[in-house]
């Protein structure tokens, strides 16, 4: 919509642009027309001198837009908002929480009942040691219970953003705690396993 509207100020010319390929969009337009506006002819003159000029490291006036990648449709399906609340859970990627949050309003629109969406970061990590001596030191249990306490407050109320930020900065800095402590094969990070992927193979 913006670049349409931009095409008709003349800003952007209207040509066949690959996806993933930046628009340069030239804001000095606005600059010079509105000196031409206050009859200020020396400063647009200076102005296209600069333009004229060639010099590619002064771009300071120019914004560069991403064009945005197509959408991926997800399935409406039970199948796929466990999928997603499972990779939130995994990775903590909050694109995948987004995504489970629609899929799940959608299908109440098409009367399909979805439970509630519960995080079971917890559980992931409980089982990601390669040794129970190692679940049981004391540093581990004390990241473990901090995860699992706001972990509880977010599935209690999903809905509360409060509760939501609170779990992902907590369930991020655990993350860090234990792939820290433990890197030499006695932790194993579920966000490096992508249950799809390994159905695929």
């Amino acid at each position: 919509m913006n670049l349409a509207i931009l095409a008709l100020l003349g800003v952007v010319s209207c040509v066949n642009i690959p996806d993933n390929q930046l628009v340069r969009i030239n804001t000095s337009a606005y600059a010079d027309s509105d000196a031409l506006a206050k009859g200020d002819d020396a400063k647009a003159e200076a102005s296209d001198d600069e333009e004229s000029s060639g010099d590619d490291d002064d771009d300071d006036d120019d914004e560069l837009v991403q064009l945005q990648d197509p959408c991926v449709y997800l399935d409406e399906t039970q199948d796929e908002l466990d999928y997603q609340v499972d990779m939130f859970s995994r990775t903590l990627d909050v694109r995948h929480w987004t995504n489970a949050q629609n899929i799940a309003k959608a299908m109440g629109k098409n009367g399909t009942s979805a439970p509630g969406l519960k995080i079971h970061t917890w559980e992931l990590y409980n089982n990601a040691f390669s040794f129970p001596r190692v679940r049981r030191y004391s540093f581990v249990n004390d990241n473990m219970d901090m995860l699992e306490h706001f972990q509880d407050n977010v599935n209690l109320n999903s809905s509360n953003s409060v509760n939501f930020d609170n779990f992902l900065r907590t369930a991020k800095q655990v993350q860090s705690n234990i792939n820290t402590k433990f890197h030499n094969g006695e932790f194993t990070d579920p966000a490096t396993f992508d249950p799809k992927a390994k159905k695929d193979e």
